[in-house]
């Protein structure tokens, strides 16, 4: 039976995990098929968000820099704090593994 999901869940389904196949497999050896395979999902369901494999990384890119800008501009409000406190700690958001 098919699952219809709205087009940004789906969306950020297809990022998750091409995120995680990257990941472990890398972005060379990961097809859009392994993607498809790991979700379960028709190739159209695929193209209809995603032109291409570059697009999924161009996007996860997207989204990564906007968590990053977001989680940047959380600590700069902060006006409690000091501004060198501020912007070593907006510096250390600004990691990935954060």
């Amino acid at each position: 039976m098919r699952i219809v999901k709205d087009a940004a869940a789906r969306r950020s389904e297809i990022l998750d995990a091409a995120e995680k196949l990257f990941g472990t497999k890398g972005y060379d050896a990961t097809s859009t098929g392994d993607i498809l395979r790991e979700l379960g999902i028709a190739r159209g369901t695929l193209y209809y968000h995603f032109k291409s494999k570059e697009d999924i990384l161009d996007a996860m890119i997207d989204r990564l820099t906007q968590a990053l800008a977001a989680r940047a501009a959380e600590v700069l409000d902060r006006k409690d704090i000091p501004v060198l406190q501020r912007l070593t700690l907006m510096m250390q958001s600004l990691q990935v593994n954060n």
